[in-house]
Formats: C-alpha cells, structure tokens, sequence
C-alpha cells in the first residue's frame, strides 16, 4: 500500500511541471503567431510592415521593400492594387528632384530603338537590293534602258532602296513603338516608377486619398492604374 501511495504520489508530482510546460509552449505559440509576418518573404522583422489593403489574417502585412519588388516585377494592375483583395493601394506621389532627366533617359532610350529598327530595315533592303542586282542586274539595266547609262541606274536603285528602307522602317517602328515603350517603362523604370509613386499604410474602415488627376493620367497611359 505504501509503495502504491508512493507511486501516486509521483505521478502526480511529475505531472505538474509537464502540464507548465505545456501551458508556456502553447503560449508562446500563441504570442509567435500574433506577431505580424511579411505575406512575401514570410520574416516577421523590419521596420517597414505596413499593412497596405484590406487583406486580413495572414495576407495582412508586407514589408515595403518586398512589396515594391512584387509591384515591379508583375505586370499592370499589381502596381496599384492588391492582387488578392483587389483594393486600391494608398499611393503618395513622391517626385524626385532629377525626375526631368529619367523621362528624358527614357525618351532618348525609345528613340535609339526606334533608330536602331530603322537603320536594321535599312540593311535588309540594301542586302536583298544587291542580292538582286547580283542575280538580275544585267537584264534590269535592259529592262529599263540604262545599258548605256550605268551610273543613273545605280542612282535610281540606292534611291529606291532608300525609300523603300524608310518606308518599312517606319513602318516596322509605329508597330513596335507600344511595345519599346512598354518594354522601357516596365524593365528598366518600373523599379524606379515604385519610388516615386510609394504605398502607404492603409488604416481600416479607411479609403485611399485619390492621387492627384496629373500623375493618374501618367499611371493609367503606362497601364499602372
């Protein structure tokens, strides 16, 4: 009987300490997921978590920086908004001093492109041109008379080669144009695009002030808003 006293005894007395184990565990797991974590890179640290749209739960916070890289990299509506919620980010607009010189960057980029696809046309005109006068030069010259005048008929073929390269060049650039733009604003600015226009805070029960009708007009022309 004593031995059994004895053993109850221990039982009860082990007993305790594992159920204030328990009990700090579960708090702590409580207190860890009360903490507000990055829904991109999952980190619970930094100091710019801001809680941007009306997501809830685990989908509530992001940090900045994080959020600035997701809104660089997706396309359109991910610049403005919340992927998830749908809800319109709170964007201060915040213009650097030297904004004139990257729209200038930019405009001197689009037009070396442009330049650059005019001038490629150009080359594959004047290449399929010799290829042709190669193959047929000879019976083009009787063609149109200039065996005895070789030198009007070189003229008139660098003339024609010449109209047809800038006509297919401008061509080919006003087709792409949309594309070179797109291509400059959302590889090469886009990360700075995130700078100037920075995501706010997002109080509940709050809407987002509306920007100012001049930088919603330059969004939504780079199909940002």
């Amino acid at each position: 009987m004593v031995s059994v006293e004895r053993e109850r005894g221990s039982a009860s007395g082990d007993s305790i300490p594992l159920l204030q184990i328990r009990s700090k565990d579960a708090e702590s797991d409580s207190s860890a997921s009360d903490q507000p974590l990055c829904r991109i890179c999952l980190d619970s640290g930094g100091n710019d978590l801001i809680a941007p749209c009306r997501c809830r739960g685990t989908q509530k916070f992001v940090h900045r920086s994080c959020l600035d890289n997701w809104r660089a990299a997706k396309e359109g509506f991910a610049f403005a908004h919340c992927t998830e919620c749908r809800a319109l980010f709170h964007l201060r607009a915040n213009m650097p001093a030297d904004r004139w010189w990257l729209r200038l960057k930019f405009h001197l980029l689009v037009v070396r492109d442009h330049a650059a696809i005019i001038i490629l046309v150009q080359l594959v005109v004047a290449s399929l041109g010799f290829v042709v006068y190669l193959l047929y030069g000879e019976e083009l010259k009787e063609m149109f008379g200039y065996e005895q005048h070789p030198y009007s008929f070189y003229s008139l073929a660098v003339v024609v080669a010449l109209l047809s390269g800038l006509s297919y060049g401008f061509f080919v650039a006003i087709i792409c144009g949309q594309r070179i733009s797109n291509r400059h604003y959302h590889i090469l600015a886009k990360q700075e695009l995130t700078q100037e226009y920075i995501v706010e805070n997002l109080k509940e029960g709050e809407d987002p002030p509306p920007l100012d009708s001049g930088h919603i007009s330059e969004l939504r022309r780079l199909g940002l808003y």
